[in-house]
């Protein structure tokens, strides 16, 4: 979201993140940053280190001239680990942990805290105070916080999906990567696939995981599938405790790093070549 924030994580990427997400952050030349999955930079990333990938399932990056529907896979870029998901989830068990915090908030949101339209301004307000006056600095200043906000906006946590595919998942997966593997991949109902404005979605999703694995797990998705193309489950998808959240965003931010890894290991090798 913004290059010149460091490689530490720290509050900044929690406030980064918050005005991202109210359309506060702006480039360079002034206007609003759009979703960096969609950047002329991001797609180029698809392209560079899914080549072949794409070449073997006739698949192509939406927003390439000349592509369309009847000639070709479109594929488009999604955020496997979504923060807006596991940040309100953690909000809310903040705020149900300390009561008073509710008078923050308008009675008439939902679950006490709203969407971020409604908390993060009121978070951002509370970063301005002095540090005795913050009244939720203990949330957006925990670290596992801060680690996985910083972790989940890079390339690692990118990946290529059928066009409209992520906006029909997001619901029934609650936008978290293990549900949407077991759902569209591993025991994915053919006769029944997910449909986005009457167009399928699912099935060349899994198409395009099953050739992933075949060709040596091109998504690098192995700290997300077992041996058996099984899903390894989050834990703690629905905390209920300020620990478990942490546990969640822990794992979420183990598996980006780790896919970071692979990532560089085979970037160093295409370059080799």
């Amino acid at each position: 979201m913004d290059p010149t924030l460091s490689e530490e994580p720290s509050e900044k990427h929690v406030r980064t993140w918050l005005e991202y997400k109210i359309d506060v952050l702006k480039d360079n030349d002034g206007k609003k940053v759009k979703d960096p999955d969609s950047s002329k930079g991001a797609r180029d990333f698809y392209r560079y280190i899914w080549d072949d990938l794409l070449g073997d399932l006739n698949a192509k990056v939406r927003g390439e001239k000349n592509s369309s529907a009847e000639q070709a896979i479109i594929v488009q870029g999604d955020w496997m680990c979504s923060v807006a998901t596991t940040f309100r989830k953690g909000l809310i068990l903040f705020v149900n942990e300390n009561d008073e915090l509710r008078n923050f908030f308008p009675k008439r949101v939902k679950d006490g805290v709203g969407g971020y339209n409604t908390y993060a301004p009121i978070l951002l307000e509370d970063m301005e105070k002095e540090p005795d006056k913050q009244n939720f600095r203990k949330f957006w200043g925990d670290e596992v916080l801060q680690k996985f906000i910083r972790s989940a906006y890079t390339s690692a946590n990118l990946i290529i999906v059928p066009d409209g595919f992520n906006s029909a998942r997001a619901t029934c997966t609650e936008d978290y990567w293990d549900r949407t593997l077991g759902y569209y991949f591993d025991y994915f109902n053919f006769e029944d696939p997910l449909m986005c404005k009457n167009c399928d979605v699912g099935t060349p999703f899994h198409t395009l995981v099953e050739k992933s694995r075949e060709s040596g797990d091109r998504l690098f998705l192995n700290e997300w599938l077992d041996q058996e193309n099984k899903p390894k489950m989050l834990p703690n998808k629905n905390p209920t405790s300020m620990e478990e959240w942490r546990e969640l965003m822990a794992e979420m931010t183990s598996r980006i790093d780790l896919r970071r890894e692979l990532m560089a290991q085979y970037i160093e090798q295409l370059q080799n070549e």
